[in-house]
């Protein structure tokens, strides 16, 4: 088991490697062996193809980042959005994975990422805020927008706290993303 898990490691190590030199669709298994000093049979003992490699990583990715938002709702932690405490754990979870998923998120990794982490995003809001139907209703604007206003501003921060390879503390980038959440965009570029 532990041989899997470490060569598993090296499989995604040389993945990301490959990810910062070139686009996904160029990467063939080939230069994931080479980098990873495996042979292809080893290789295909653990995935299809590099399409199933990618797949089986993202989903890794978005079903424990599902799992840290699925923890139960403590006592005092009612809010129609999430709680810091999930958000904050989530953040500690991409951090600790901060060069494979900043890879995927970048020019070169896979654009379906990003898409299906924010759907994933999308859910979770309207989980926590369908008892409360009008809570993200500001003024003129119906929840639909107000919902993707809030998903676009958080979405963006965290890509580019990714693309900075997470300079700022989880508990700072917290911090922007509630301010970001509860100010108006013209509020937040007045200087």
């Amino acid at each position: 088991m532990q041989r899997n898990t470490q060569t598993k490691n090296k499989i995604k190590q040389a993945l990301v490697q490959l990810l910062n030199k070139k686009k996904l669709e160029e990467i063939t298994v080939s230069d994931i062996t080479r980098h990873s000093q495996i042979n292809r049979g080893t290789f295909y003992l653990h995935y299809l193809d590099k399409y199933d490699l990618i797949e089986k990583l993202e989903e890794d990715i978005l079903t424990n980042i599902q799992q840290i938002f699925d923890q139960p709702v403590e006592k005092g932690e009612e809010n129609p959005l999430i709680p810091d405490r999930l958000i904050l754990n989530a953040l500690y979870y991409v951090k600790d994975d901060l060069a494979f998923i900043k890879a995927l998120v970048e020019e070169n990794g896979d654009p379906k990422f990003v898409s299906t982490f924010k759907k994933l995003l999308t859910n979770t809001v309207k989980k926590y805020i369908a008892h409360e139907k009008d809570q993200l209703m500001i003024e003129k604007i119906p929840n639909d927008y107000a919902e993707e206003i809030l998903l676009s501003s958080t979405i963006s921060i965290l890509l580019l706290w990714m693309k900075k390879g997470g300079e700022e503390s989880p508990e700072l980038l917290l911090t922007y993303i509630n301010y970001a959440r509860d100010t108006s965009p013209t509020e937040l570029l007045q200087p």
